[in-house]
């Protein structure tokens, strides 16, 4: 069996046995596989944006419950289950309108820890709707 290699500048064919041929082939198979897994997930980190607003969880379910006052009472009982750094990130979010980025910068953290915060509280709240 014929094994195709391709360079730069030619082809070249070598002739195996099929058994190397299948061991070639599965090798094959997982460098591309590997290669496409690690760049499908990478990003710059400038794509646009420069207060790096994307890097914030943005979940209009939860911004939807600070519409509906019954649901604002369920949300101040979820709120007691929250820390004090937590029940003031909801705050300046949600209530104030403070940008995640704003608020990053303003705590001195990054934008990704505000990201993580959200989503930690999000899931809190979401227990208890």
């Amino acid at each position: 069996m014929k094994v195709k290699y391709e360079f730069v500048n030619e082809t070249v064919e070598v002739e195996v046995d099929k058994q190397w041929a299948t061991v070639i082939a599965e090798l094959d198979r997982r460098d591309y596989n590997n290669d496409k897994k690690e760049t499908r997930r990478h990003t710059t980190l400038d794509n646009g944006f420069d207060d790096g607003e994307w890097l914030a969880v943005e979940d209009k379910g939860l911004t939807a419950l600070f519409e509906d006052t019954e649901q604002l009472d369920r949300l101040a009982s979820a709120m007691t289950h929250l820390n004090e750094k937590q029940r003031e990130l909801v705050k300046a979010i949600f209530f104030d309108g403070v940008k995640a980025s704003e608020y990053a910068d303003f705590k001195g953290i990054s934008k990704a820890a505000v990201s993580q915060q959200l989503s930690t509280v999000r899931k809190k709240i979401k227990k208890y709707f």
